[in-house]
């Protein structure tokens, strides 16, 4: 088991919890994780970069100039790739850049990208993300209480709206739930913020059996 302080937006300490170590001590395997999350980030892609053939470039299909006697190399048209403003040889087109990742590699890839951040020191337990009210000084209250610099993400099972559009005010600062989450979300800040329900539900979802979690 790995120990966990709880702590309030203040920073004071509400309570101590215990959590898996197969989700957040696991062992870090560098070469399967940047695989999977190679896979996300190409998932991500919107692939619609496109660039111009030669049928496709705007303009007329005459010769620039005669065939013979200017003592230039002759040319056919000014659509080719080595003219200004012509085509580009086999350019970009539309295309999927989507990789299929199995259910049992995402599931190991929270495990490690928790794990990372836990053995980092760059994640931390809130008791709670409620809000009372839409206030960003609240927000950077807590990011400020804990040293938290670069990329900071709140996660929590169901954000509240009051938290949402306060902490998305802040510079480099998100807030996602937890369904929404993906490993490279995690594994991209350089501060994670969980609730306790959110550590909890991630316990839940990738525990691994057997042992870990008694």
């Amino acid at each position: 088991m790995v120990a966990f302080e709880v702590y309030d937006h203040s920073k004071s300490v509400k309570e101590k919890v215990e959590l898996a170590d197969s989700v957040f001590g696991a062992e870090i395997n560098e070469v399967f994780l940047h695989q999977v999350l190679t896979a996300y980030a190409a998932n991500r892609r919107q692939g619609t970069h496109k660039a111009k053939n030669r049928n496709e470039v705007h303009g007329t299909n005459n010769k620039p100039f005669r065939q013979k006697g200017t003592g230039r190399a002759r040319q056919g048209t000014m659509h080719a790739p080595h003219h200004r403003h012509g085509a580009r040889q086999f350019g970009p087109v539309p295309r999927s850049y989507r990789q299929a990742i199995p259910k049992k590699m995402k599931q190991e890839a929270f495990r490690q990208c928790l794990s990372l951040q836990t053995g980092r020191g760059r994640l931390s337990l809130l008791s709670d993300l409620q809000f009372a009210e839409i206030k960003t000084k609240q927000a950077a209250g807590i990011v400020s209480k804990f040293d938290a610099e670069g990329r900071v993400l709140f996660l929590d099972v169901n954000p509240n709206d009051n938290a949402v559009l306060s902490i998305r005010n802040l510079d480099k600062t998100s807030v996602l739930p937890v369904s929404s989450c993906s490993p490279l979300d995690i594994f991209k800040s350089d501060w994670v913020f969980l609730t306790k329900a959110a550590a909890e539900l991630f316990q839940q979802r990738y525990a691994k059996e057997g042992g870990s979690e008694a």
